[in-house]
């Protein structure tokens, strides 16, 4: 199948989505074999700084009519939201999208056919070891009309993934960072902690996670925050944003916030990654007991003015002065 990487995207910036735009061709792109398309879902290689991969791809035109594509690499990265999305087209590769070139950068395909483009990957010697991530690209660019008359260039790709683990030491590593935890309380009962963290991917493979987050009271008990879903796939040097509310916590005076991943790494990843945990200390002000202490200290501060100015003064006695006659 073909896996659509971008939704049609101007290449001008500052214009208007087209307002006359022609229907979006239809087009894609796999691993493929020197003859026809095969059954892999994305390209995955292992391979030593210096090696040259060579493999095939199948681009395909499901259009009534021909198109002209470009065909290119470019640097896979993760979005804000764990997506996977790749740089874009006027924006040079740096790593594994420099990496790889296509036999033709351009082919001509007709209608609903499919042509076979061969490419190689060269890995450079200085390659660091663990995972390099990239897409293999077709792309069509097409003129259309704005909301303000203007011709704009309107870009459609579509791409598939190309994993390559460089081989070396793995260093596979989550890290929690910047955690933080704010208890909002009632009056009476109980209230809620709201815990924020990134989770970053700080080694050099690509990993996953399952975490889960909890609060504990000064006294040892537990409450477990509610069920979150699982890591996106992070690539080395990404980052996730994860939020959390666990309600039903007691206002215990200071509580502790965890989160805890334990990370999920590409079968054969050796050594395993370690579990990354973070903890954070907040206030969770029992109000109503604060609000009982200070009523009964300033009713014990009344009762003392109240002692004070009621306690009759103590009297001197008058000195008796003794007259010695002459």
């Amino acid at each position: 199948m073909f896996w659509r990487l971008l939704v049609p995207c101007l290449l001008l910036v500052g214009f208007a989505v087209p307002a006359h735009a022609a229907e979006p061709a239809t087009f894609g792109v796999r691993p493929a074999t020197a003859e026809a398309p095969d059954s892999r879902s994305d390209f995955s290689y292992s391979a030593t700084p210096g090696a040259v991969v060579k493999d095939f791809v199948a681009v395909s035109n499901v259009s009534a009519q021909p198109l002209k594509l470009r065909v290119y690499a470019s640097d896979a990265f993760n979005t804000p939201e764990g997506g996977f999305d790749l740089l874009p087209s006027g924006r040079e590769s740096t790593d594994l999208g420099k990496w790889v070139v296509a036999d033709r950068p351009e082919v001509e395909v007709g209608p609903r056919s499919t042509v076979i483009v061969p490419f190689a990957l060269t890995v450079p010697a200085n390659a660091t070891p663990g995972d390099h991530t990239a897409g293999l690209v077709a792309s069509l660019t097409t003129e259309a009309t704005g909301t303000d008359g203007q011709r704009v260039a309107v870009e459609q790709r579509v791409g598939a993934r190309i994993y390559l683990r460089v081989s070396g030491d793995l260093a596979p590593r989550l890290s929690i960072e910047g955690l933080t935890a704010s208890y909002h309380g009632r009056w009476f009962g109980s209230g809620e902690t709201k815990l924020s963290y990134v989770v970053r991917n700080t080694g050099n493979v690509r990993l996953g996670g399952k975490q889960k987050v909890w609060v504990e009271t000064p006294w040892g008990s537990v409450v477990d925050g509610p069920a979150l879903g699982d890591l996106p796939e992070l690539l080395p040097g990404s980052t996730f944003r994860v939020s959390a509310v666990v309600p039903g916590v007691l206002p215990a005076g200071w509580i502790d916030g965890v989160a805890h991943i334990d990370p999920v790494a590409q079968a054969g990843t050796s050594p395993l990654p370690a579990v990354a945990e973070a903890r954070t200390t907040t206030a969770a002000p029992p109000w109503i007991v604060v609000i009982a202490l200070l009523g009964i200290a300033l009713v014990l501060v009344l009762l003392t003015l109240r002692r004070r100015r009621s306690k009759p003064s103590p009297v001197t006695p008058a000195r008796e002065v003794e007259r010695v006659g002459a």
